[in-house]
C-alpha cells in the first residue's frame, strides 16, 4: 500500500511540475528559461496588446460552448433513448467508437472525408463538427449513469397524465438531471477548449484557435514567455470547470 501511495505522488508530481514551471517562467524577467532574471508581468502585458491571442482565445470559447451546449443536449436524449435499447451493449460500443479510437486516426479520416468527399468543412464548422464527433460520445457515457437512475414510475406518471415523450423529457427528465446536464457541460468545455490535434485537421489558416497559436510558436522556437502568460491563463477555465464540478458533485453527489 506504501508503495502505491509513492506511486501516485510521484505520477501527481510529474504531472503538475511541468505546469508550474510554465507558471513560474511567465513571471521571468528573462527570456531565457534556464535564467531567472527576477519577477515581471511584462509578458502578461505584451499579452494583452496580443490581438492575434485574444482573437485565439475567443474562438476556441466560441466553439468550446458550441460544442458543450449541444453535446450535452444530444447526449442525454441518446442516454433518454437508448436507456432500454435491446441491443445496448451493441448501441453504447457503438456510441464510444468515436472516443476511444486514436485521435490522429480520427483526425486523419475527418481530413480525407473534407478532402476526397467533396465535404467543404474546413474552418470554424469543420472544428466544431469535429469536436462535436468526438465529445458526443463522453457527454453520452457520462450521462447515462444518471439517466438510468431516472425513476421511470415518474416517466410513466407524465405520461398518463397527458404528456408528450418531448414534454416529459422537457419538464421530467431535464430537471432532475440537472446536476449532471452541468457536470457534463463543464467537462466537455474543458475538453473542446484545449484539443488541438482534431483542430489542426479541420481549421483553416484564417480560423486559428489558442492551442493552434501556441503550437505554432513553441514547435517552431519563436516568440517570447508572453506563449508561457497565455497558456498560464488558459488554464483558468479548466480551472474554474473543475472547481464547479467538483463542487456540484460534493453537493449532487
Amino acid at each position: 500500500m506504501k508503495a502505491l501511495r509513492i506511486y501516485t505522488w510521484a505520477l501527481i508530481v510529474a504531472l503538475y511540475v511541468p505546469i508550474g514551471v510554465m507558471t513560474l517562467l511567465s513571471f521571468n524577467n528573462s527570456k531565457l528559461p534556464y535564467v531567472w532574471g527576477g519577477f515581471t508581468l511584462r509578458w502578461y502585458e505584451a499579452l494583452f496588446r496580443w490581438e492575434q491571442a485574444w482573437g485565439a482565445v475567443v474562438n476556441s470559447a466560441a466553439v468550446a460552448l458550441a460544442v458543450a451546449f449541444a453535446a450535452t443536449v444530444l447526449g442525454v436524449f441518446m442516454a433518454y433513448a437508448l436507456r432500454s435499447d435491446r441491443y445496448l451493449a451493441v448501441s453504447q460500443a457503438a456510441m464510444v467508437m468515436p472516443e476511444v479510437s486514436e485521435s490522429l486516426s480520427f483526425a486523419a479520416a475527418l481530413w480525407l472525408l473534407k478532402s476526397h468527399g467533396g465535404v467543404d468543412l474546413f474552418g470554424p464548422v469543420g472544428v466544431f463538427l469535429a469536436h462535436l464527433a468526438y465529445t458526443l460520445p463522453m457527454a453520452h457515457v457520462l450521462l447515462s449513469p444518471y439517466v438510468a437512475y431516472v425513476s421511470r414510475s415518474a416517466v410513466e406518471a407524465a405520461r398518463i397524465l397527458g404528456a408528450s415523450e418531448a414534454r416529459t423529457m422537457i419538464s421530467v427528465v431535464m430537471p432532475l438531471l440537472a446536476p449532471a446536464f452541468v457536470a457534463t457541460f463543464l467537462i466537455v468545455f474543458a475538453n473542446s477548449f484545449d484539443t488541438y490535434v482534431k483542430t489542426a485537421f479541420t481549421t483553416s489558416p484564417g480560423f486559428v484557435t489558442a492551442p493552434i497559436l501556441l503550437w505554432s510558436y513553441a514547435a517552431r522556437g519563436r516568440g517570447d514567455p508572453t506563449i508561457y502568460a497565455l497558456a498560464t491563463l488558459m488554464l483558468i477555465p479548466s480551472l474554474a470547470a473543475a472547481a464547479i464540478y467538483f463542487r456540484a458533485v460534493k453537493r449532487y453527489g
